[in-house]
């Protein structure tokens, strides 16, 4: 499911690409090759449609919660207009922290501004905000303290809160959350730990944010 209408590039800016990554353990692909992260297959697809990236830069790791995904990217030393498309995907480790929604709230909105000046002033409705995935559906998350349905209900609140400030930015909302109930179980969708997705999740993530992206051709 995708929100709004295709990110807005522009024809002059389908050669050398810069395309920023912002995230947790979903990001940067747990258990899996990089290559099959889903940040390295959207380039990857939307190459082979002849776009050309000059740089992805992926500021991601395991664990991380929206505050510590922020203090990283404080760290970084990333000028205005730096980058022409981003992805932010965040937040389920707060979750699994049981930190409040206020506290990820003012994260998600202080990650939102400084992304947004990382793209610069005409290239800031270019951040797609991407929806948590539903780890109570993983055989990992039957040893959790939590039963399922607890699982569901504190995501569903968490992704409220990012469809809500995407609404409130002009930003895209990406929901990967519905169909990830579906088929994130599924053992050849999973890596060893359990866990976390396999390429098979992250090609289908890949090819929706693509989607998004890939309206430059027509702008």
């Amino acid at each position: 499911m995708i929100e709004n209408n295709n990110i807005p590039i522009t024809k002059a800016q389908t050669d050398g690409l810069k395309y920023l990554a912002l995230g947790d353990s979903y990001t940067i692909g747990e258990g899996e090759r990089t290559e099959n992260s889903y940040p390295f297959l959207v380039e990857k697809m939307l190459e082979k449609e002849g776009f050309n990236f000059s740089f992805i830069k992926v500021i991601a790791k395991t664990g991380w919660t929206s505050g510590e995904l922020l203090d990283a990217v404080n760290q970084e030393n990333i000028g205005a207009n730096s980058f022409d498309i981003a992805s932010l995907l965040i937040g389920v480790n707060n979750q699994y922290r049981n930190q409040t929604l206020d506290q990820f709230k003012k994260e998600l909105i202080e990650l939102i501004v400084i992304t947004q000046g990382f793209l610069g002033d005409n290239n800031q409705k270019n951040l797609v905000l991407i929806s948590i995935p539903d780890w109570g559906v993983t055989s990992f998350a039957q040893s959790a303290a939590k039963p399922q349905h607890q699982i569901k209900k504190e995501i569903d609140a968490f992704n409220a809160v990012i469809k809500d400030e995407a609404s409130k930015y002009g930003l895209h909302f990406l929901n990967i959350t519905n169909s990830y109930r579906e088929i994130g179980g599924l053992e050849k969708n999973l890596v060893t730990d359990g866990l976390h997705p396999s390429k098979h999740i992250y090609s289908q993530w890949a090819y929706q944010i693509r989607e998004v992206f890939k309206g430059m051709a027509d702008h």
